[in-house]
């Protein structure tokens, strides 16, 4: 097997980091444009008279408004959500945003596992979760660790897409550090690929952005962790992040 620790990507993550800011900026906009407009639509949807259709036994109130006022709050919802992640762009760009406080593991783990299960029963994938009892605490910010383990989990499930198994496993060391395990039994990374993973904008995906892992990476960095990733082409991969415990 191969196994590749990372290097420092200092220079490209500042980089990253610049983009994201922009980035952010440019979509907060349109989105407290929408939260605006949602909230006006809302109040004319609540002062509108309800529609009546006359039925054989009398006047019947019908239920589109009802209809309308969901749609508008899914929206309002997706707009919110929308806004958690250009926020963690921000933080990603500007690390003194952080809110660094003790994580439950157990918790978090069992929140990533609930989120990726659509996309693991789609490609007919086993999660395992690996927890010792009363799992150790760090101190990291929350959402963007959660961002993280979500962003490996994705990849592992992606690359199983004729089944497998998932295993997310978590322990302390005697070093006082605190170890997570992402594990997938899929096609693996090829040895010339390895090097590249982390690279800003590198993707073996069609479609892929090149900057989930650079952002895995950079997310790790920030909470003075480190990343190790083994790799056996047509085995699979394990990412395990380690952190100083709480």
């Amino acid at each position: 097997s191969h196994v590749y620790s990372t290097l420092n990507y200092s220079r490209k993550l500042a980089a990253l980091g610049r983009l994201m800011a922009g980035v952010a900026h440019e979509v907060k906009n349109p989105l407290n444009a929408m939260t605006i407009h949602l909230e006006l639509l809302k109040q004319k949807l609540a002062a509108a008279p309800v529609p009546m259709v006359v039925g054989a036994d009398g006047p019947i109130e019908a239920r589109g408004g009802t209809d309308v006022s969901k749609h508008v709050t899914v929206i309002s919802n997706e707009i919110r959500r929308l806004d958690e992640v250009v926020a963690g762009f921000l933080k990603f760009a500007r690390p003194d945003e952080l809110k660094l406080q003790p994580v439950h593991l157990g918790h978090l783990i069992s929140d990533v596992v609930t989120t990726v299960g659509p996309e693991a029963e789609r490609n007919g994938v086993v999660v395992k979760v690996d927890l010792p009892p009363g799992p150790p605490e760090i101190n990291a910010d929350q959402g963007m660790l959660r961002q993280a383990l979500l962003n490996l989990a994705l990849n592992a499930c992606q690359a199983m897409a004729n089944g497998g198994t998932l295993r997310i496993a978590c322990r302390s060391t005697l070093k006082r550090t605190v170890e997570i395990d992402v594990e997938d039994t899929g096609v693996g990374i090829q040895p010339d690929h390895l090097k590249r993973i982390f690279d800003l904008y590198f993707t073996t995906k069609q479609k892929g952005s090149g900057i989930g892992l650079s952002m895995v990476y950079r997310i790790v960095q920030l909470h003075d962790g480190e990343v190790e990733v083994e790799s056996t082409p047509g085995s699979g991969t394990r990412f395990r992040l380690i952190f100083p415990q709480a």
